[in-house]
């Protein structure tokens, strides 16, 4: 019997944790500021993340992998579940959130090839 620990929304959550992070440090350069900004974190220091655009490509790289492996995780099928079923309790919840990270993700590529439309 697998326990608690093991449930596929657990161990998908801390590739959907990498995913979140590493779309966030991909749109350092544009959406990351203006998050911050929304959050009331301002300052001069901003403009040095800049330093990571170079990286931006390998980060949504990472990132699109991450999504992958959590996708593999959630939506793998029943036969991979447990006997009793304890996998299918969290997954509804971890699905919502994998499509939030998803969103999160696209992000970084789509304001770059949106971004001439507003100006």
């Amino acid at each position: 019997m697998m326990g608690a620990a093991s449930t596929p929304a657990r161990t998908a959550s801390g590739s959907l944790a990498l995913a979140g992070l590493t779309a966030l440090l991909a749109s350092s350069c544009c959406v990351l500021p203006l998050a911050l900004a929304l959050l009331g974190v301002s300052g001069a220091w901003m403009s040095r993340l800049r330093v990571l655009e170079p990286y931006s490509a390998a980060l949504i790289a990472l990132s699109f992998a991450a999504l992958a492996l959590a996708a593999w995780r959630l939506f793998r099928p029943a036969a991979a579940c447990a006997p009793d079923g304890a996998c299918r309790a969290a997954q509804p919840a971890a699905r919502r959130w994998f499509w939030l990270v998803a969103l999160l993700a696209l992000l970084p590529l789509a304001v770059p090839l949106l971004a001439p439309f507003f100006y």
